[in-house]
């Protein structure tokens, strides 16, 4: 054989894995509050067989993060490629005014004048959907005794949305958080749940319903399959309440509710997208796992279906999807900012681009979506679109270099530094607070437990007595920890190591130095009245150029 034929074959044979084409569509698939111990390929003892495939078939991230470790400012990070500290809208401000020092938690909100990758999309070309959960806007519209100032509809707790007259409100609010959503860069918006369930306000529609939402991403990509698109999928599982819940209870939330109850009140002919839920059943039952784990198998489907409705299409290879949690689940790290918090399942799947069976090691985080998507796209971000994350277009071609040094992180009171070895987290309090810790007064507690000396990381209660009870060093306002150690977190290295806590302590402070007048501490060069100004040396940028 010549060898330029030789030669011939081989580019051929490698061309498909390093060419795309100059407008492939993205498909992000947003999980809630999911850890390592639901999903298959990552040793959950679950049955999710066609994430596992995604996973064989595409590339895995090791080290995937988020940047806070719950909901909202998660997902401005996912969708902005910013940290959520810098974020400007509306109810952040209010809560943190400028020169304050920011709790973040559940107060972020996307700007409706700032960029997003989807705005940045929608004006180079790109047809843009958002299905599912939000969390990203009008925060005040979650609270129900503001639904009448805000033009929503309201109906009784335990209304029946089988009643036409309280179905029809259902559907008009369902129809204000679609068009509501829409001025943020969306063009199509349907199947959305404003945050969480309880959000809805009725008891009956107190229920996770992945059909309903999976229907909405088919009509999507249907309608725009002929034309670049970018769709945002965020499904409510696996957040409370619990979708593993069980027949016999109060009540039961899954698999077992009624298919009909959905985001926009009761929908009689239901929704014929995915394997039925009784199957679902049948077939977790024959993998040998309990009932209690067929939720995962139900998230599995609608993936599942996601996937064979872009192959239906003809669009696989034309198509980037990527697989991701917001954040790890309430019952590890969620409200901290350790390991089991920030550390996600990651996979992206593009047949024909990315080769089967890739692994990449090194440290990402949500801040890089935007930044990937948008390079990968061959699209221009405009001048005044920041960002603080980094492409991984060349990961998805195949290579291992890393593409930063370190990672900030931030929730809450806490923020911390992370490099591929060490971790360094700080607890800081406003001045106001560290006052009233340093007069011994009490804090108060969740549900009626005793008074306590120190506040919970975030405002939630809830969140923060599970997450202090799941990690041991959760009060401790200095933290250093060994990763080449695993994940654990179970041994604070504390001054076992000073010159790593130096080192650390002068990353963590770049960064904070990077957020215009906002305190934290001895670290940043503004501080609240009272604090010692202490400034760290300069250290290079995170980012590896």
């Amino acid at each position: 054989m010549k060898r330029n034929t030789v030669f011939l074959m081989v580019v051929m044979a490698l061309l498909p894995f390093y060419v795309w084409a100059a407008q492939p569509n993205v498909v992000i698939i947003i999980t809630d509050d999911q850890s390592w111990d639901s999903l298959g390929y990552m040793g959950g003892d679950v049955h999710t067989p066609r994430i596992d495939r995604m996973a064989r078939e595409g590339l895995i991230f090791s080290d995937a993060n988020v940047t806070s470790t719950v909901c909202s400012p998660s997902r401005y990070s996912f969708l902005t490629g910013r940290y959520a500290g810098r974020g400007q809208g509306p109810r952040l401000k209010i809560e943190h005014p400028e020169g304050t020092q920011t709790q973040l938690e559940n107060i972020c909100e996307l700007e409706k004048d700032g960029w997003n990758v989807a705005k940045a999309l929608q004006g180079s070309g790109y047809t843009t959907g958002f299905v599912g959960k939000a969390h990203l806007i009008n925060q005040e519209w979650l609270e129900k005794a503001n639904w009448a100032s805000a033009g929503l509809k309201t109906y009784p707790d335990d209304g029946d949305p089988r009643d036409p007259a309280v179905n029809e409100m259902m559907r008009f609010n369902h129809g204000k958080w679609c068009e509501a959503i829409k001025q943020y860069g969306f063009d199509y918006a349907d199947g959305i749940y404003g945050a969480n369930l309880k959000e809805l306000g009725n008891k009956e529609l107190f229920v996770h319903n992945l059909d309903w939402s999976v229907s909405k991403a088919h009509t999507f990509i249907e309608d725009n399959c002929d034309k670049p698109f970018f769709l945002y999928f965020s499904t409510t599982l696996h957040h409370g309440p619990a979708p593993w819940a069980q027949p016999g209870g109060k009540f039961v939330y899954g698999l077992d509710a009624d298919p009909r109850m959905t985001g926009e009140g009761f929908v009689e002919e239901g929704f014929d997208v995915m394997p039925s839920r009784k199957s679902v059943f049948k077939r977790n039952a024959a993998a040998g796992k309990g009932r209690d784990k067929a939720f995962a198998l139900w998230l599995d489907d609608g993936v599942g279906s996601i996937l064979d409705k872009i192959r239906e299409m003809g669009i696989e290879r034309d198509t980037l999807v990527i697989f991701v949690s917001d954040h790890g689940s309430w019952r590890h790290g969620k409200t901290t900012l350790h390991e089991y918090g920030i550390k996600v399942p990651l996979v992206m799947y593009w047949p024909g681009v990315i080769a089967a069976g890739s692994k990449y090691d090194e440290i990402v985080a949500n801040i890089d979506f935007a930044p990937t998507i948008l390079d990968v796209c061959g699209v221009k971000a405009a001048g005044d679109y920041y960002m603080d994350g980094v492409s991984l277009k060349g990961v998805i071609g195949g290579s291992s270099a890393p593409v930063r040094r370190s990672l900030f992180g931030e929730v809450g009171h806490s923020r911390c530094v992370k490099t591929k070895d060490w971790k360094y987290i700080a607890i800081r309090y406003p001045k106001e607070v560290q006052d009233r810790i340093n007069l011994g007064r009490k804090f108060g507690n969740f549900e009626g437990h005793p008074p306590m000396d120190r506040p919970y990381l975030t405002r939630n209660g809830h969140l923060g007595y599970y997450a202090s009870r799941s990690n041991p060093h959760y009060w401790e306002t200095d933290q250093l920890y060994d990763l080449r150690k695993g994940v654990e977190e179970d041994v604070n290295l504390t001054g076992k190591y000073p010159e790593v806590m130096t080192e650390m302590k002068r990353l963590l402070s770049r960064h904070l130095d990077s957020f215009q007048k906002r305190p934290f501490g001895e670290f940043t060069a503004y501080s609240d009245p009272g604090y010692e100004v202490k400034r760290m040396p300069e250290m290079s940028h995170d980012k590896v150029e």
